[in-house]
């Protein structure tokens, strides 16, 4: 299956990139400055994952629907976005800007060219990636409060069984 505006996302694909990963940058305050210097795998690899995953969402749009290809560029970013601390409606902000930018530069357009159904195939797929990207981030926030957990149950064990407050059948049943 292709979107009806599988073509107009690959004549506007490099304006689109640079609007939309400005507006994502212009979020981060003071550090978009070095986030912004330069997508090198090596010394910027942050900058570098997002870029990639912003131009595999394009190339998903202005190509065949497949969600076995998008969903690596989803993952991803929902990953980078669960170790920031960041709040779900944050880490999911990032689609929502991406229509907001569509409507406000090209919607006139898309309507006359392509119709209204255009737009709402547009926003329906949309709405179906921030499901995905959401799951992606609740699975990564869990991991990382389980590894929390597990490092304050095992530092505190060892402070316990330091100060000799455990008792000799909880120090067997735990070792």
């Amino acid at each position: 299956m292709k979107l009806v505006l599988g073509e107009f996302f690959q004549d506007h694909k490099d304006d689109i990139f640079q609007r939309w990963i400005d507006l994502y940058w212009s979020k981060y305050g003071e550090s978009k400055t070095y986030l912004k210097k330069g997508a090198d795998p090596f010394q910027n690899p942050f900058a570098f994952h997002v870029e990639e995953c912003f131009k595999g969402i394009l190339d998903f749009l202005s190509e065949e629907l497949n969600f076995s290809f998008i969903d690596p560029y989803l993952e991803k970013l929902a990953q980078l976005r669960a170790t920031q601390e960041g709040s779900l409606s944050l880490a999911l902000s990032f689609l929502i800007d991406l229509k907001a930018l569509i409507r406000e530069h090209w919607g006139e357009e898309i309507v006359q060219r392509y119709g209204i159904n255009a737009i709402l195939e547009f926003e329906d797929l949309l709405s179906a990636l921030l499901l995905r990207v959401g799951d992606y981030y609740l699975k990564y926030r869990e991991r990382i409060y389980d590894l929390k957990i597990e490092e304050w149950k095992r530092n505190h064990y060892l402070l316990l069984k330091r100060a000799g407050l455990l008792d000799q059948s909880y120090q067997e049943k735990h070792q």
